[in-house]
């Protein structure tokens, strides 16, 4: 008896301090919603939720918020060059998770607790389209983790320091970073050379 209270009070304290942690990320959400336009309000309280479940605040790891990892996946569902079934795949996936909540809980995902909406992405897990829309927030989480900090993610390299990666030489620059790497596309411009890049 006394190990089942040591341990419930445990989780008590292990939630709460989670909680009190993930409060920059839920407070900048509440504030506005960043995917405005894709995703409703509710879609995005489900997104960050999964988020921080699948990449929980751990001693000295950064937070999804701190890897701005949600305008990681608000680029992602703005690139033009995704597919857009793809995209559609990302959003659905908030709209399952909710329906199973409602199925097994009764209730929206949003509403429940850390424990129940963990128990519920581990549930969905087991489902072809579940892993699949898992592994497709974690690849986007992981992108934020290791992304150059021009992409206007993993900032101050937070991610890079705590994985203790050196990156890659040369560096992205303005003229060939991504966007402008597609944007010379759009016009055609042929590239011959390595310093045209």
């Amino acid at each position: 008896m006394a190990n089942k209270f040591n341990r419930r009070n445990f989780l008590k304290a292990f939630g709460a301090t989670w909680l009190i942690a993930q409060l920059p990320l839920w407070q900048s959400c509440k504030e506005t919603n960043l995917f405005e336009g894709y995703l409703t309000s509710n879609q995005t309280k489900i997104l960050q939720q999964t988020l921080l479940i699948l990449f929980p605040s751990y001693k000295n790891s950064p937070t999804p918020s701190i890897l701005k990892t949600p305008q990681h996946i608000l680029n992602y569902l703005k690139d033009p060059y995704i597919d857009p079934d793809e995209k559609k795949f990302l959003i659905n996936g908030t709209n399952w998770l909710n329906e199973i909540a409602q199925e097994i809980k009764k209730q929206n995902f949003w509403t429940l607790s850390i424990n129940e909406q963990t128990e519920l992405v581990y549930h969905i897990k087991k489902k072809n389209w579940g892993e699949s829309w898992l592994s497709k927030i974690l690849t986007l989480t992981f992108e934020s983790l290791l992304l150059d900090p021009i992409y206007d993610v993993n900032i101050k390299e937070k991610g890079w320091k705590w994985l203790h990666h050196t990156p890659g030489i040369p560096r992205p620059d303005a003229n060939n970073k991504y966007t402008s790497i597609l944007k010379r596309k759009k016009e055609n411009v042929i590239i011959t050379r390595l310093d045209q890049l």
